[in-house]
């Protein structure tokens, strides 16, 4: 076999090694899929919360007196501000529309007063509806709107994937608090935090731009609790805490980011400035308007990709001095 033949039998084989190892090494691209149009996405049902500040999906019953629902809405959504599957009873309150003029929603945290509300938003629900008369509640299909059952179903698929991430950030435990340190590289940077308190939770050294995903392992109440700082308030539209098992979110202070955990039923008095997925809600948490912005996977070679790519180009330096010979 001559050696022009042996290259353009094995340097096929050698570069799309190289591209699938590659492949490998990077973190699939994400975001919170179906939930994404929303503040607030519940399986189950919700109760007792007051204040909602983007749009909101139930799957189960609503029950809840003097909420304030989507007021934060982006220009230009058409779309009901409230999505619920089963029954819905709000007694009083408020159900805005996206503003009439184009307005950023998002260019600060709320309350915002920079802009008129539009009061006339609406909400679809699927079983009955026994609220005040005066809100605009219309009987409805709900899954041309959201498939719940599709949507926990990939999520959870998302929340365990994110789960068997390897760290690759340092989580120290000091003066009372955590403190999450970044390697300010990385495209996506995990945090595997291995207690349920996040009490006094402080984020530095990350890259601008990046993604920030804290896994937080094991069932139970997940507690946040005392204040937040460093990055987290920059960056909250880039954290995401990841509570795969737990089955209680406890939210008793301001919260910078995003919160996905299927299983657990949100409670607490606090604010969380970003989304929230979870099983159901039992409080009046206020929960603010600020998207989850997803992450991009940019491939990086490991450094045996680097090695099959070299021995690929030197196999091609071999012909071709043959050749020329």
């Amino acid at each position: 076999m001559t050696i022009s033949t042996l290259m353009h039998r094995i340097l096929p084989l050698v570069l799309g090694a190289a591209a699938l190892c590659s492949a490998q090494a990077a973190a699939p691209s994400f975001n919170l899929g179906p939930a994404s149009d929303y503040s607030a996405y519940f399986y189950g049902s919700a109760s007792s919360f007051t204040d909602i500040e983007g749009r909101m999906a139930v799957g189960g019953s609503v029950n809840t007196s003097g909420a304030s629902i989507g007021y934060r809405t982006p220009f230009g959504v058409t779309a009901p501000s409230l999505v619920v599957g089963g029954n819905v009873r709000l007694n009083g309150g408020d159900i805005y529309a996206a503003p009439l003029a184009n307005v950023n929603t998002n260019a600060s945290i709320g309350p915002i007063t920079e802009y008129t509300k539009n009061y006339n938003g609406f909400g679809v629900y699927g079983g009955a509806n026994n609220s005040s008369s005066y809100l605009t509640l219309n009987k409805a299909n709900i899954s041309t709107y959201t498939d719940f059952a599709a949507a926990k179903t990939q999520l959870t698929g998302l929340s365990s994937t994110l789960n068997s991430q390897a760290g690759n950030g340092a989580v120290n435990f000091v003066n009372g608090g955590i403190e999450l340190v970044g390697n300010n590289s990385s495209g996506l940077q995990v945090f595997n935090v291995g207690t349920h308190d996040l009490s006094n939770l402080t984020l530095s050294n990350v890259k601008d731009g990046a993604t920030v995903v804290i896994n937080v392992n094991g069932t139970g109440d997940v507690v946040f609790g005392g204040g937040q700082g460093g990055l987290l308030e920059q960056m909250r539209a880039n954290v995401l805490f990841n509570l795969n098992d737990a089955t209680g979110v406890k939210v008793n202070t301001f919260v910078w980011g995003s919160v996905l955990a299927n299983n657990a039923v949100v409670s607490g008095a606090g604010h969380l400035e970003g989304s929230v997925v979870a099983r159901a809600l039992v409080s009046a948490v206020e929960i603010g308007y600020e998207p989850f912005k997803g992450y991009i996977a940019t491939p990086v070679p490991e450094p045996e990709t680097y090695a099959m790519l070299l021995g690929g180009l030197a196999l091609m330096g071999v012909v071709a001095r043959r050749r020329k010979a």
